[in-house]
């Protein structure tokens, strides 16, 4: 044959097995019933078929493909269509005659073109739906044919069961991930009611490092470590920083003014209590990537670049990046945020204070991404600025 001939040959009809395939693949209902659609016409060699969902007790013909419309987007009681008698008798139906069979509601029927019919329940131990095919003309279909749409019904009925079950597990994932997020906010508003900071803080804190972490990326800054996922992780883990000040004796945490000596090296235990307490919980629950980078956080935030910061006395990169750019986000908003003890300082001022903190208090390539975004900061801020300061007395930032 030549190409000429070939590229002109049409193309080979769907084969069963070609649509139980497309229906294994299947992630929603609504690919389910178009794919019946497509194939089943054909391979049963019907004039029409149709896609039947049970839905409370009525029957919704959900979709069709037929010479002539049928009765798609209608809802008929189950007691009165053959599709809800094969469903309710968990059989399938093969009427050669509509008209000599009492179980056919003749009135619907009259105005199509149907005269013989072939009905299907999909997964006969409970029934969930039902696809049925119909002819212009009297006919009995063949065993073939009934066949074929008992092989489409099974699959489908496979497919819908495994649907389910996708759906199921991704609503647990996302209620569980619900949950872990409104534990990691409730352990986190744990520390912050005990100290002088407001809820917001958390959340301006978590916006900062994102943007930060988001905007290095995009300047080839860490790039292998800031992947999309990493950065959703310290956005998560953010609110955990200070955790650890949930163990800070009160005639420290809440002292209105500034700390002597003894009273500062106390505060500054939170950082090593704070990564104690996540430790505790990557032993009962396992280590996650979401409990490390939360540990991070929490235990090096403090460090400094000129390793002049505590608890370890980390230098350069020896502190990870993690806890590197949580320091920016924590620093601006100390900065920035009026507190009883203080007024908050001027945008401009604080950037200006952190931009000399290059090379001594911060990685110097993490403030020039942050001189990049600073509006970006401000604008976060006063997003969500704190609306009535709490006036009971309470320490500074440390």
């Amino acid at each position: 044959m030549s190409a000429a001939a070939l590229s002109l040959a049409p193309e080979p009809s769907p084969s069963v097995e070609d649509l139980i395939l497309r229906l294994a693949s299947a992630r929603g209902v609504d690919e389910i019933i178009a794919a019946v659609r497509e194939s089943a016409r054909s391979l049963s060699g019907a004039d029409g078929v149709t896609f039947v969902l049970r839905d409370n007790g009525m029957c919704h013909y959900a979709d069709e493909d037929a010479i002539s419309p049928l009765w798609k987007g209608q809802r008929f009681p189950m007691g009165s269509c053959i599709s809800g008698w094969a469903m309710l008798n968990r059989q399938p139906v093969v009427i050669e005659d509509i008209y000599a069979d009492d179980r056919i509601p003749h009135a619907a029927y009259r105005p199509t073109f149907v005269r013989s019919l072939v009905m299907t329940p999909v997964r006969e131990e409970d029934p969930v739906g039902a696809i049925g095919a119909y002819w212009a003309r009297r006919h009995r279909p063949s065993d073939r044919a009934i066949a074929a749409l008992q092989r489409i019904a099974n699959s489908a009925a496979v497919a819908m069961t495994n649907v389910m079950l996708f759906n199921s597990l991704v609503a647990a994932k996302e209620e569980a991930i619900r949950a872990k997020d409104a534990i990691i906010m409730a352990m986190a508003s744990l520390a912050e009611t005990r100290d002088n900071d407001t809820g917001n803080h958390i959340r301006r804190t978590q916006r900062f490092v994102r943007a930060l972490a988001e905007a290095a990326r995009e300047r080839g800054l860490f790039a292998e470590f800031l992947t999309p996922e990493m950065i959703e992780l310290l956005y998560k883990s953010a609110p955990l920083h200070d955790i650890g000040k949930v163990g800070i004796p009160d005639m420290v945490l809440l002292k209105p003014g500034k700390l002597n000596d003894d009273e500062f090296a106390i505060m500054k235990t939170h950082a090593e209590i704070g990564r104690r307490a996540i430790a505790h919980a990557q032993k009962h629950l396992g280590s996650t990537p979401f409990l490390k980078v939360a540990q991070e956080i929490a235990h090096t935030h403090h460090e400094r670049w000129d390793g002049a910061g505590y608890p370890r006395g980390l230098k350069g990169n020896e502190i990870p990046v993690a806890g590197r750019l949580m320091a920016i986000a924590d620093v601006y908003d100390a900065l920035v945020s009026t507190r009883v003890y203080k007024a908050g300082m001027a945008h401009d001022e604080a950037v200006g204070i952190i931009a000399q903190g290059a090379g001594a208090h911060f990685d110097p390539r993490l403030v020039d991404v942050f001189l990049a975004i600073a509006p970006a900061f401000d604008a976060i801020h006063r997003e969500l600025a704190d609306e009535a300061y709490n006036s009971r007395p309470g320490a500074p930032d440390h």
